[in-house]
C-alpha cells in the first residue's frame, strides 16, 4: 500500500511538472456584433487552427508561447472579414480584445506588451482606411479598388513608421510593405518607402538583422526580367516560362515532361509555415531516394515574392515552376484543394494514385512514392 501510494505521489508530481514547464498565453474577446458559432482561428508560426466558437459576444483561448511571438487571431461567420489581428504574446500574458462590430483587426488590444502597444498607434492612425478596406472585402468590390485602398494604406503607415519605437511591430509592418512592393509592379510610394527602410534600418537595435536584410533585399529585389535572364538556362526552374499555357492545360503540360516517372506534387508557397516544414522533413528522404524513378516537382504562384521563391528554392531539390495565379488555381480546383500544401502522385502511368491537403508525413509519402514508381 505504502509502494502504491510513493508511485501515486510520484505520478502526480512528474504531472505537475510537465504542466509547470508548458508555457502559454491567453487571449479573451467580445463583441456584441459576433455572431453564435462564429468560428474563432488562432495560432503561432504561420499555422492556427480552430481555437473556440463564440457563444454571446465571448471567446477566449490559450495557446503554448515559449517566448515573445507573434500570434494570429481570425473570426470566420457572418459579417466578418477575410482578415486577421496580429497580436504579439509572451508566456504568462493575458490580452484582451473587444469590439463594437465584426471587424477585429481595428477592435481594442489591451496589452503589456510594448510592441502591441506600438501596432495599436499604427491601427489608430490608419482606423479610416482600414475600415474602408474591409468594408471594400465584404463587399466584393472589384480587385482595383481595394487596391487602390491598400496603397492609401501603406502610404498611411509609411507616414507615421519613423515616429514610432523601432520593435517588432514596426520592423514587421516594414516587412509587409515592402514584400507587396516587390511583388507589385509599380508600387507608387517606392521613393518614400526607400527612405523609411534607410531611416528604420539606422534606428534599428540588435536582433533584428536577419529582417533588415530580408526588407532591405524585397526593397531593392531583382524585376522579374532580371530574375528570368539568371535563370536562363536553368533546366530544372521554370519562371513564368508557361504563361501563355492555358489554365486547364497547364498541369498536363507539366506532367507529360515526366512520362514513365513516378511524379509527387507539391503545392505550396513561400509564406507557407507547414508547406516549409513539409519540405525539410522530407529533405532526408529526398536525398535517400535519389536515382530512383521519381520526380519531385513544386509549384507556387505569385502569392510568393519571386525573390524570396529563388532563395528558397535552392535548398528544395526538385523542379520548380512559378505559373500564373490562374494557372496555380486550377491546379488547386483540380486537387478539390481547399488550401495548401497540397501533395498529388502520380504513377508511371500517368495516373493520379495519392492527394493529400496538408503535409502526411514522410512515411506516407515515401510508401505511396515506392507505389507509384513500381
Amino acid at each position: 500500500m505504502i509502494k502504491k501510494a510513493i508511485i501515486t505521489i510520484l505520478l502526480a508530481l512528474v504531472t505537475m511538472t510537465g504542466l509547470a514547464q508548458t508555457k502559454t498565453a491567453t487571449v479573451t474577446g467580445y463583441s456584441p456584433a459576433l455572431k453564435d458559432g462564429t468560428l474563432v482561428f488562432a495560432g503561432t508560426g504561420g499555422s492556427s487552427h480552430v481555437v473556440d466558437t463564440v457563444q454571446a459576444g465571448h471567446f477566449a483561448y490559450t495557446l503554448p508561447v515559449e517566448e515573445f511571438t507573434e500570434s494570429y487571431l481570425s473570426l470566420i461567420g457572418e459579417g466578418c472579414p477575410n482578415s486577421y489581428t496580429l497580436i504579439f504574446l509572451r508566456p504568462d500574458v493575458t490580452v484582451k480584445v473587444t469590439g463594437n462590430d465584426c471587424l477585429n483587426p481595428l477592435w481594442k488590444v489591451e496589452s503589456p506588451i510594448p510592441e502591441q502597444q506600438t501596432l495599436n498607434r499604427l491601427i489608430e492612425h490608419c482606423h479610416d482606411v482600414l475600415t474602408e478596406r474591409m468594408q471594400m472585402d465584404l463587399t466584393n468590390a472589384p480587385r482595383e479598388k481595394q487596391d487602390s485602398v491598400a496603397m492609401i494604406w501603406m502610404k498611411q503607415q509609411m507616414d507615421i513608421l519613423p515616429s514610432l519605437p523601432v520593435d517588432a511591430a514596426t520592423i514587421r509592418t516594414l516587412l509587409d510593405i515592402s514584400e507587396t512592393a516587390m511583388i507589385k509592379k509599380g508600387f507608387p510610394h517606392m521613393k518614400q518607402l526607400k527612405e523609411v527602410e534607410k531611416t528604420i534600418a539606422a534606428r534599428a537595435p540588435k536582433g533584428f538583422e536577419e529582417k533588415l536584410a530580408e526588407i532591405h533585399s524585397y526593397v531593392y529585389a531583382k524585376n522579374e526580367q532580371q530574375i528570368a535572364e539568371e535563370l536562363s538556362g536553368n533546366e530544372t526552374v521554370f519562371f513564368k516560362k508557361y504563361d501563355d499555357v492555358a489554365p486547364e492545360n497547364i498541369l498536363q503540360t507539366i506532367l507529360d515532361k515526366y512520362k514513365g516517372k513516378a511524379v509527387l506534387i507539391d503545392m505550396w508557397a513561400t509564406w507557407c509555415g507547414p508547406c516549409r516544414a513539409g519540405h525539410k522533413a522530407m529533405a532526408s528522404m529526398k536525398e535517400q531516394m535519389k536515382g530512383q524513378n521519381i520526380q519531385f516537382v513544386y509549384i507556387t504562384s505569385p502569392s510568393s515574392p519571386p525573390t524570396t521563391w529563388l532563395g528558397m528554392i535552392k535548398d528544395i531539390y526538385g523542379d520548380h515552376y512559378y505559373l500564373t495565379e490562374e494557372q496555380n488555381n486550377y491546379i488547386l480546383d483540380h486537387f478539390e484543394s481547399v488550401g495548401i500544401p497540397t501533395y498529388a502522385i502520380y504513377d508511371t502511368q500517368g495516373h493520379q494514385t495519392y492527394k493529400n491537403i496538408g503535409f502526411p508525413g514522410t512515411d506516407v509519402i515515401r510508401k505511396e512514392l515506392e507505389t507509384a514508381s513500381k
